[in-house]
């Protein structure tokens, strides 16, 4: 998990500047009505954050937690993330995920192998949980940072 963790805190230590560096008004703009702005896209990282630092942490206390699923559109949706400061879901993205590489750093070796159904075809392993992660959050910053063409916002929802 260390490897995971560390890939984690490099990420976000990546992304963080160049997060900021982006106004308010360009983290606002909702190039097609019914696609994510850039602060809908972070608060579903936040959400992200959230549902799996919940799995990994449960996950650690029992071999099998059923279903943990989450409605990514209903999240994003109720929360209102569009009209929150770009900078303050900045910040709570950054620091919600240093906590969480320093959940992965020190996640007992011992459960990686316990389950969770999160609708995949099978149950999925803790380490397969956190592995995932990293990898989506890598994904979506990219589509972030893909440029200024608001197009490539076409797959964001």
């Amino acid at each position: 998990m260390e490897s995971d963790s560390q890939r984690l805190a490099n990420v976000i230590s990546s992304a963080y500047q160049r997060l900021r560096a982006i106004t308010e008004t360009a983290a606002s703009d909702r190039p097609y009505p019914d696609k994510w702005s850039l602060k809908e896209l972070l608060g579903h990282l936040i959400d992200s954050a959230s549902n799996n630092h919940q799995r990994i942490v449960r996950m650690q206390e029992l071999p099998d937690i059923g279903t943990f699923r989450y409605s990514q559109l209903h999240w994003v949706s109720s929360q209102k993330y569009h009209l929150e400061p770009w900078n303050d879901l900045v910040e709570l993205w950054y620091r919600y995920n240093r906590h969480l590489a320093h959940v992965i750093a020190h996640t007992n070796p011992g459960s990686l192998s316990n389950v969770c159904d999160v609708g995949e075809k099978e149950p999925v392993t803790l380490e397969f949980i956190v592995s995932d992660y990293v990898r989506h959050l890598e994904h979506h910053l990219d589509q972030l940072f893909s440029g200024d063409d608001p197009r490539q916002r076409k797959r964001w929802k």
